[in-house]
């Protein structure tokens, strides 16, 4: 499912305008982002979290030049489902 999909099955279960659950999504959207850039964890109950981790520098390959290469830390979002979406 896309992002336009999920805005027409949004509209169809809510009622709401395909515009206005746009609006939505997209403010959602934003207000999670700048919560992740402030290194703030975003928690919504039932769905799952997301949270800013450091992965460490570490030893890569560079197949086409065969060499050894440094990879530098960096930071990643991280997702955990919540119970709520587990697959049974």
């Amino acid at each position: 499912m896309n992002k336009k999909e999920l805005i027409q099955e949004v509209a169809i279960r809510s009622g709401m305008s395909q515009a206005d659950v746009e609006k939505v999504l997209n403010h959602l959207t934003d207000t999670v982002r700048e919560s992740l850039h402030k290194e703030e964890s975003v928690t919504l109950v039932g769905f799952g979290s997301f949270r800013v981790q450091e992965r460490a520098a570490r030893q890569g390959y560079n197949p086409s030049a065969g060499q050894k290469m440094q990879i530098p830390a960096k930071k990643i979002v991280k997702f955990k489902p919540g119970k709520a979406l587990e697959i049974k």
